[in-house]
């Protein structure tokens, strides 16, 4: 799929979303699950320094978000709207080699390796499911945030330097024209 049409899907899914106001990622996770009807689970967790920041684990009875619980709430809260973006796109993950080697660290023996499998298998931005989660995660956090982006106020001995700097290009064009 060609990322302009990804992009349009997205905010067409983005546009089906009903956002707390306040935002408050936690509360949007217990309405997609209703709405779903299946639960989605955040589950903080310290995390091994070689893993992923944030895990979707799909069970039968629900849909658990990991994420390290010792990063920025800010942090968290992007792991969490990417995690959601694989799940609301449905995404499937692909077999990974490292899979035996990591799912040691993270969980217990017993865990099925399907879902092990499934857990590990997206790690890598050039791949279209981690590009379109991630794009789901900037954009939804975009639409919620409260802060709105200022030009940097520039401080008035600076701005006459800038003046000054751009009259003196000015001139140097017109005078080669």
């Amino acid at each position: 799929m060609r990322r302009g049409q990804l992009r349009r899907q997205c905010e067409a899914l983005l546009r089906g979303i009903d956002f707390p106001q306040p935002f408050d990622i936690g509360v949007l996770c217990r309405r997609l699950g209703e709405s779903r009807g299946r639960p989605i689970r955040l589950a903080p967790i310290s995390l091994p320094a070689e893993s992923p920041c944030g895990l979707l684990v799909s069970t039968a009875e629900a849909d658990y978000i990991f994420y390290e619980a010792r990063s920025p709430a800010t942090h968290q809260t992007h792991v969490i709207a990417h995690e959601l973006g694989h799940l609301l796109w449905n995404h499937q993950a692909a077999a990974s080699p490292l899979v035996d080697q990591r799912a040691h660290l993270l969980l217990p023996n017993d865990i099925d390796p399907v879902l092990i499998q499934r857990m590990f298998g997206r790690s890598h931005y050039a791949d279209p499911e981690e590009w379109a989660a991630e794009y789901f995660a900037t954009q939804l956090l975009r639409q919620v945030s409260e802060w709105t982006p200022r030009p940097p106020s520039v401080p008035s001995e600076a701005a006459e330097l800038v003046g000054r700097l751009e009259r003196s290009l000015d001139h140097g064009r017109e005078g080669s024209t």
